[in-house]
């Protein structure tokens, strides 16, 4: 841990450094920014100083999670907005095969020692009639906001476990309010703005994530992980895990841009970034292009380890669409995720999924030459990737 933890306080320090000095583009110190951060910072420092005290007693008390395999790990990645959330849940619903950690487990007990403390005060909030989760639940849909109708949020729902590398300042979401640390958006470009040693500090603190959650969750079933913020990651993620398998979303560029560009919004405003509205799009837009770029290379590099699916079909067909998915990479549904691909492809014939209504202005459009890159990798891609398929007459067990 010596690497990421190194790496964590200089990262951590830069961004400090950067948000205090006058004269940024992206993110000016003004007299809201300076309140919001004011009232963010301290609890979000002694919460990652909370983070390394556990991995510390980790170290001492759990050493053999240290060895914990992880065993072909199933990656869900994606062009961001891409349907990689509702690809995630729905394979999470096979609860038997798969672990995969919830929004609580990532931000508040990325150590098997902090999940053991927050486990016994759920005991004890239980046997008092459960007064502190009504709380929880009541603040997490305050601190959500609009936020929860782009993207459900749910302490106990299935989360992206890339919001366990908070503390080790690799988590790309803390771009959004510190936009001016070029370290934080050289993690949406991990492919071609990180030099060996960075990516290789970064894996190894991701690994160790990955091996305490399995290790605290029993350590019998297959790891399963979403992070649409990982599509430049897809090629260390393979390296780093050779017995991998990758489920890569994708979505129609221009739409996929302007959902995020909406769906950063809410942050944008808290954190009084890029007031102008004239930097933060056309950053978006660079750093999507590229990560087209680098899914198709990857997915022409390992096409037995990795699969495309479209929104478009997983919209229409979503229980088709993933059967033809895993089947594509060596898997083979069981029965428990047979009838949950059944309910969803229902859902879809009733028209029940629900869609984000986003718009952007036009300084946030991309470059339109810029655009065409990226639409030609996307149908490039589209080409190749999975179709619906008809449910067998008989769902056959895990192999």
């Amino acid at each position: 841990m010596n690497a990421p933890f190194a790496r964590s306080l200089r990262i951590h320090s830069a961004l400090l450094r950067d948000a205090l000095r006058p004269g940024q583009a992206l993110a000016p110190l003004g007299v809201r920014r300076a309140s919001t951060l004011a009232a963010a910072v301290p609890p979000y420092l002694a919460l990652q100083a909370c983070h390394w005290l556990g991995f510390g007693a980790d170290a001492l008390c759990f050493r053999s999670a240290r060895q914990q395999p992880l065993t072909s790990p199933l990656f869900v990645l994606g062009i961001p907005r891409s349907g990689t959330t509702f690809v995630h849940r729905l394979l999470a619903e096979d609860a038997a095969r798969f672990t995969t950690m919830t929004t609580w487990q990532a931000v508040l007990a990325p150590s098997i020692s902090e999940r053991l403390l927050w486990q016994g005060v759920g005991r004890v909030d239980r046997l008092a009639g459960a007064p502190m989760r009504r709380l929880r639940d009541a603040l997490t849909r305050w601190l959500a906001g609009d936020f929860d109708a782009i993207h459900e949020v749910g302490l106990d729902d299935a989360e992206e476990d890339y919001l366990a590398l908070l503390p080790f300042a690799a988590c790309f979401i803390m771009a959004l309010a510190f936009p001016d640390t070029p370290a934080l958006w050289r993690l949406a470009a991990l492919d071609r703005e990180t030099d060996a040693e960075e990516r290789t500090s970064i894996m190894q603190a991701y690994r160790s994530i990955l091996q305490k959650h399995c290790y605290a969750s029993g350590g019998q079933r297959q790891l399963l992980s979403k992070n649409a913020a990982f599509a430049s990651w897809a090629g260390a993620l393979a390296e780093a895990f050779p017995d991998a398998r990758f489920i890569i979303c994708l979505r129609d560029p221009a739409s996929a841009l302007a959902s995020q560009i909406s769906a950063i919004e809410p942050g944008r405003r808290l954190f009084a970034v890029d007031p102008e509205r004239r930097h933060l799009g056309p950053r978006f837009a660079e750093r999507f292009a590229g990560q087209y770029r680098h899914l198709e290379a990857q997915l022409q590099a390992h096409p037995e380890r990795m699969v495309a699916v479209d929104q478009a079909d997983l919209r229409a067909a979503p229980g088709q669409t993933l059967r033809s998915a895993l089947r594509a990479i060596g898997f083979d549904p069981s029965e428990a995720l047979a009838d949950a691909f059944e309910r969803a492809d229902a859902e879809a014939a009733r028209g029940q999924q629900s869609r984000h209504v986003h718009d952007v202005t036009e300084a946030d459009r991309p470059d339109p030459a810029l655009l065409r890159d990226m639409q030609d990798c996307y149908q490039r891609m589209c080409a190749q990737a999975a179709r619906p398929a008809a449910a067998p007459s008989s769902a056959r067990k895990v192999s």
